[in-house]
């Protein structure tokens, strides 16, 4: 179609920085672009991602949803990529540049045309944006075109461009186009005029015409709308479209504003991008595993391997796969294995691989690499791996893959690269992704942009690393992100030492009442499609809520459970005979005990590890054990070293303790580690012998995973510490009833405690506790139906029982404040999904989200420098070891050269609660911010950091509160103050130990 010259003289876009960057402004060049040209840019783009870049999986669904061909989809997507900007015609938009000198003669351009209105009143109140104005349009033009179409169909189209900047218009779901904020914003379209309104008319017949979307489009309103896991995945793809086609590099302004010619621009920009394929793996059974993961010719698959590659290969569709399986053996590799297969089957283009922490996270990365390096036999494609969390460009390896990585515009076929494009609220987009949880249960968060997470999921195979850690809060987001991976066909893999069957059957709940369920909206709902062979996928309609099919019996421990369209169904993995046993015994809490034990143990050598419950408590054992055996003999791990120190030290550490490392050629004659939670993942470490604080069960059999966790020669064990031995203190067992220390009942409550110490009773009095065998029975007694409580224990037992049910179900109320709702319960309507950030904030920022998705009270994160003679540094131990320093100081004015920034931005450390208590917050970020540095805003690492200042001991003063940072102990006051005599209120709450991004609470699985 023909535009007029009017509709050419809409403005769309105005110069940018990065234009300029590109050459805008050249030579006083007036440039800008026309909103025809740009829509047409949008609905290229959307286009070609449908038909080059989404993975087969997202094809296939959107093409059911169309009700027809993967070439239909690709047409609607282009025409809702295309139409998605409609709203910047009119006059509140085109007129918000009225007076800007470098920018006001493109309203002067407007004002002057025929159609233009001279005086459509005052704009309505809040000004419209014009995402809300494009979904009102949307809705008028094809209510006129289409008058028999319920409205509520043609609304589940027109919001994918009312969501396209992340939030939901204001518009609401009402079948009356007049009603609320719609009837307002329609009484200001209509003062527009006859004649403007054929603007709006002509740039959408443009856009029909363009992409040939009549047809599909008519096809799909008749058949009443898009389901709304469709719905979702539509806006993530047309803001995905908006953001390609408004990058002025790829899409240079013009002085006249548009292209030359009527071709695409579509295709020079994609290629420039050089986005990735999605990854296309073959049908398969059974992947070349020595292949995958370098083992040797004569490497067989462990059984946990076998049963996941054989659950997999029996799935019919979009399945969640549950593997319980004792630590060590193998999980992650049965993981990738069976992901390879699933995704085979339905087509996904990638992985999503979280984590419960950043070092989790940050462990799994090279290993994931390793593996996606092996996926394409002639190298002749890349894959792009990102790393999702907000310390990623830290992590060596991936600072590493990021240097390697050739430019955008040249990338070449290296095997795995981290593409630029996939950053930020675009690096889930990546074809393989490494992170932690929250970047996943963030797709059950109302938040702006959620519709990008679901976009970024929606093609892939999900594994969920370490299920079982997960506290009550945390798991309501993960039981709805389970139902919303369902419901757009995601296939999700759980990986778990100690899944406890409450929570096991609650999560395939979940997951089944996300499939199928994908409802158009209600009051359009069409009737029953008669082919049923893409069931899963489709789903129109609401979902008839039934209760999950499950076999009488449950195989024993360990098993794999497959959820799928059919029910549930085990798989039993080969039952070891060999039997993982070790020996638990209680010691008195004494620090004077702790030595005595200790001296006597590695008498003849030995590495012994000694694991507290809180980052003070391990402070004052290192101290004392320091006095005993010297500095060189113990080291301190947890979380309140900065990330600079930690790294070092945990790098060190597995180099000394790990497989590799033997006595007399790196593993230490003797040695004590003394550490927090931050010991219990992560670290491939072994040691001879294990002294524990009380915690819950489940977190005992992970600590005891570095029990002798390595298979050694017979002298590689002292003598004395050939068998493995865990002691267990932190609690007071003189009474009648147990006490135990105050840091763990802040932590992990008493009624999980007490279970736990009634669980493990029978091998507190000898009986050698089998890990192999005997940890299901330890987890269930636990979180199951109270059992074998002593009578002497049942009144603590029971008030600490309510107080814990008490604090679970705030927990879960305060949990679901933010979740999107369900798709079954969504009635078909976005209005409903998002009512929860409707109802909310829309523009929380990402960190703030982050704190959304885990119960985990406010803290500050800070920056530490040195501050000597009136100018800056790095801490000492960011420094280089040897060459000239003065290059490392500067003063607070000047611009921080990039190594020096890197340097300061690895001395991140997360304050403790006893320097900053939650009620403290916002007087620590004021004080924070008038000692702001201007001058570091410039760069990237620094911008918007708070930072600390020390004295050249490393002091430092907060809020009237004198500390220190010591390299070997962490944060920690000038004096370490006496338990007995500091405030109760910070004696409660400063020993929770933040694990990177989590607070390990107490589980109540139930």
């Amino acid at each position: 179609m023909v535009l007029t010259s009017e509709a050419w003289r809409l403005w769309a876009k105005t110069y940018s920085e990065s234009g300029r960057e590109a050459g805008g402004e050249n030579q006083g060049a007036r440039l800008w672009l026309a909103l025809p040209q740009h829509m047409r840019d949008a609905a290229d783009v959307g286009e070609r991602l449908v038909r080059e870049w989404v993975p087969r999986a997202v094809q296939q669904r959107l093409a059911v949803a169309c009700h027809g061909t993967v070439d239909e989809a690709a047409r609607l997507v282009g025409f809702l990529a295309g139409v998605h900007d409609a709203g910047k015609a009119d006059t509140a938009f085109a007129s918000q540049i009225d007076g800007s000198p470098e920018h006001g003669w493109l309203w002067e351009q407007v004002r002057s045309l025929p159609s233009c209105p001279s005086d459509p009143g005052k704009a309505p109140d809040p000004r419209p944006r014009h995402a809300e104005v494009s979904d009102l349009i949307l809705r008028r033009e094809l209510h006129h075109r289409f008058p028999e179409v319920d409205l509520a169909a043609i609304i589940s189209c027109s919001s994918t461009a009312g969501c396209h900047h992340g939030r939901l218009s204001d518009l609401g779901r009402t079948s009356d186009p007049r009603a609320g904020r719609a009837r307002e914003l329609s009484a200001w379209l209509d003062r527009h005029g006859p004649q403007w309104a054929g603007l709006w008319t002509s740039m959408l017949d443009d856009i029909l015409e363009r992409t040939g979307a009549a047809p599909v489009l008519e096809q799909v309103l008749a058949a009443g709308g898009l389901g709304i896991a469709d719905q979702l995945l539509l806006c993530g793809l047309i803001t995905a479209a908006d953001w390609i086609a408004s990058n002025q590099e790829l899409f240079p302004l013009t002085e006249s504003g548009r292209h030359p010619s009527d071709d695409s621009r579509a295709d020079d920009a994609l290629q420039r991008l050089r986005l990735t394929r999605a990854w296309q793996p073959e049908p398969t059974t059974c992947p070349p595993f020595r292949r995958r993961f370098s083992w040797p010719e004569s490497a067989e698959l462990r059984p946990c391997q076998r049963a996941a590659v054989e659950a997999a290969a029996s799935s019919d569709g979009p399945c969640l796969l549950i593997i319980e399986e004792e630590m060590g053996q193998g999980k992650t590799e049965a993981a990738l294995l069976a992901a390879e297969i699933l995704a085979g089957n339905l087509g996904s283009g990638g992985v999503a691989f979280a984590l419960p922490t950043m070092a989790t996270a940050d462990s799994m990365f090279s290993r994931v690499r390793s593996w996606v390096e092996t996926l394409e036999d002639d190298g002749s494609a890349s894959h792009s791996l990102f790393l999702g969390h907000s310390r990623a460009w830290l992590e060596p390896e991936n600072e590493r893959l990021i240097r390697q990585t050739r430019s955008v515009n040249g990338r070449g076929t290296q095997a795995v690269v981290a593409h630029e494009w996939f950053t930020g609220k675009r690096g889930m987009l990546a074809e393989f992704t490494v992170s932690t949880i929250d970047q996943v249960l963030m797709t059950a968060l109302a938040t702006r942009y959620v519709t990008m997470r679901h976009l970024g999921v929606a093609g892939k195979v999900v594994i969920l690393d370490e299920v079982h850690s997960y506290d009550v809060f945390t798991s309501g987001y993960l039981v709805r992100t389970l139902t919303w991976l369902a419901a757009h066909g995601v296939s999700v893999i759980l990986l778990s030492a100690t899944l406890a069957s409450g929570l096991r059957q609650q999560l395939e709940d979940a997951y089944a009442e996300g499939l199928g369920a994908n409802p158009v909206p209600e009051s359009a709902t069409p009737a029953p499609s008669a082919n049923t062979s893409l069931t899963a996928l489709k789903g129109r309609g609401r979902r008839r809520q039934t209760r999950v099919q499950r076999p009488d019996e449950v195989p024993q421990y360990p098993r794999i459970s497959l959820t799928g369209q059919y029910g549930v169904r085990f798989t039993p993995i080969e039952q070891r005979t060999t039997h993982r046993q070790v020996e638990v015994r209680v010691l008195d809490d004494a620090l004077e005990s702790l030595g005595d034990l200790l001296l006597s143990a590695l008498q003849h050598g030995g590495v012994a590890g000694v694991v507290c419950n809180t980052v003070r408590r391990a402070q004052k054992v290192y101290e004392q054990l320091r006095e005993d055996f010297g500095e060189e003999t113990v080291e301190l791990h947890h979380s309140q070293f900065t990330a600079w120190d930690r790294s070092d030290r945990e790098k060190r550490l597995v180099s000394a303790l790990g497989p590799s490392a033997h006595r007399g050629t790196g593993r230490p004659e003797r040695f004590i580690v003394v550490g927090t939670q931050v010991l219990e993942q992560s670290l491939d470490i072994d040691f001879d012998l294990l002294i524990t604080d009380l915690a819950p069960g489940d977190s005992l059999a992970q600590r005891a995973g570095r029990l002798h966790r390595h298979a050694r020669p017979t002298d590689d064990r002292p003598a004395g510490l050939s068998s493995p031995v865990l002691y267990i203190r932190g609690v007071d067992m003189a009474g009648p009833v147990p006490v135990p220390d105050a840091g763990a009942t802040a932590v992990y409550g008493d009624r999980v405690l007490l279970a736990t110490l009634a669980a493990l009773q029978p091998f507190l009095d000898g009986q050698p506790w089998c890990l192999t065998h005997e940890l299901e029975s330890v987890v269930e007694n636990i979180y199951g139906p109270a059992q074998g409580i002593p009578d002497t224990w049942r009144d603590a037992y029971d008030r600490a029982a309510h107080k814990e049910d008490t604090c679970a179900a705030e927990s879960r109320q305060r949990s679901a404040t933010f979740q999107l709702t369900a798709p079954a319960q969504s009635q078909g309507y976005l209005t409903e999904v998002f009512k929860p950030m409707i109802a909310q904030d829309a523009e929380r920022s990402e960190s703030v989200a982050l704190a959304h998705v885990r119960d985990i009270e406010p803290s500050v994160e800070v920056l530490l420098v040195q501050e000597k003679g009136g100018l800056l540094s790095p801490l000492p131990g960011a420094l280089p070891q040897s060459g000239d320093r003065t290059e490392w100081s500067v003063t607070e004015t000047a611009v921080p050269p990039p190594r020096f920034a890197r340097a300061v931005a690895m001395s991140s450390v997360r304050l403790p609660r006893w320097l900053v208590a939650p009620w403290d917050l916002d007087a620590a970020i004021a004080e924070l911010e008038d000692q702001g540095l201007r001058a570091w805003q410039a760069d990237f690492r620094l911008r918007g950091q708070l930072v600390l200042r020390l004295d050249e001991e490393l002091r430092g003063e907060l809020l009237g509160k004198s500390f220190r940072y010591d390299p070997r102990l962490g944060i920690h006051p000038v004096e370490l103050a006496d338990p007995d005599t500091s405030d109760p209120w910070c004696d409660d709450m400063e020993e929770y130990d933040v694990m990177d991004d989590q607070l390990d609470y107490g589980k109540d699985l139930r």
